[in-house]
């Protein structure tokens, strides 16, 4: 009797991953329209020599002295950002799509209205920067329109110099904290971004409160409180928020601490996502309030007193010199 040995075909093993991932780049303009930026199929594609990708303009502040050689370093600030475009627009399909792509194309730009560019990181995060439209040069051909193509050199303005990451939350609390983490359920009940990066600290109490900047510069946070609490103070490294009035359960305060856009108080409704109807409160703040940055670096102590069973969210854009 022959007898027979039967063994599953032999299947290969999946490809290794590419070790290398390209930087994608997307424009979407004030006017709502996207664009890709890096695929030439698309229509439209940036050409060798962009600028604004790297490092911003840094200016020295120093003091000099005719009685001490050199000079006395005060510190660094940050100009604006001019970037810079060299961009290929065409159409092989004739005429009328060359110039509804191209008409479209400058609709998403604008000296007063900023649009937004995005460089998608090989792993999966991205960084964004405002842009406005400061100047083009002309065209190289006067018959574009016939051959379907043309090509631009679009200057643009960055008023705020820093690629900005994603948004970032932390939460603490004297009780459950379950209860203030936002699920994939609320973020469709609520209207949550999806992009938004939800991390709960660990063990998520007030005295242990840490926050990690992996940025470049130091970074303004948005504090919310959620009641029930009578009184709360939040900060960095001993520099407080005090907030001394009661917040009820199901209700919350927001306080934006960025210098520019913010150092306003808000109270509201909570739902579950963010204030409803918001009552500004900032005169009721304690007087010796500091609005300070959470430095750059890991693990960066936060100072979160609470008179109840509340929580706090820190919410944060770092900031980052370079698009990768």
């Amino acid at each position: 009797m022959v007898n027979f040995a039967y063994a599953l075909p032999y299947v290969p093993p999946a490809p290794p991953a590419p070790p290398w991932q390209a930087q994608d780049l997307s424009w979407r303009g004030w006017d709502g329209s996207e664009w890709e930026l890096t695929n030439p199929k698309s229509g439209l594609f940036l050409m060798p020599g962009v600028r604004g990708l790297h490092l911003p303009d840094f200016e020295r502040q120093s003091t000099k002295s005719p009685m001490v050689a050199g000079s006395r370093h005060r510190g660094t600030s940050t100009n604006d950002r001019e970037c810079f475009w060299p961009l290929f627009l065409y159409s092989d399909t004739g005429s009328d799509e060359f110039m509804a792509r191209d008409s479209a194309f400058w609709r998403s730009l604008d000296p007063d209205f900023e649009g937004t560019w995005t460089s998608h990181i090989p792993g999966g995060g991205r960084r964004t920067l405002n842009l406005r439209l400061v100047s083009s040069d002309d065209e190289t051909l006067h018959d574009s329109v016939y051959r379907g193509w043309a090509k631009y050199g679009v200057t643009l303005l960055a008023d705020q110099p820093y690629w900005l990451g994603e948004t970032v939350r932390n939460s603490w609390a004297q009780g459950d904290l379950r209860n203030y983490y936002v699920t994939a359920e609320d973020r469709i009940t609520y209207g949550y971004a999806d992009d938004v990066i939800h991390y709960l600290s660990a063990g998520g109490s007030l005295g242990s409160a840490k926050f990690s900047n992996d940025g470049d510069v130091p970074t303004y946070p948005i504090w919310t409180v959620v009641g029930p609490t009578t009184a709360v103070s939040v900060g960095v490294e001993g520099s407080n928020i005090a907030v001394p009035f009661d917040i009820a359960g199901g209700y919350a305060v927001q306080i934006d601490t960025d210098p520019i856009n913010g150092q306003v108080l808000w109270y509201g409704e909570w739902d579950g996502s963010k204030i409803t109807d918001p009552v500004d409160r900032t005169s009721d703040l304690d007087p010796e309030s500091k609005f300070v940055a959470i430095p750059r670096g890991q693990n960066r102590a936060l100072t979160i007193t609470m008179t109840g069973q509340g929580a706090v969210i820190a919410e944060v854009r770092n900031k980052y010199w370079r698009a990768r």
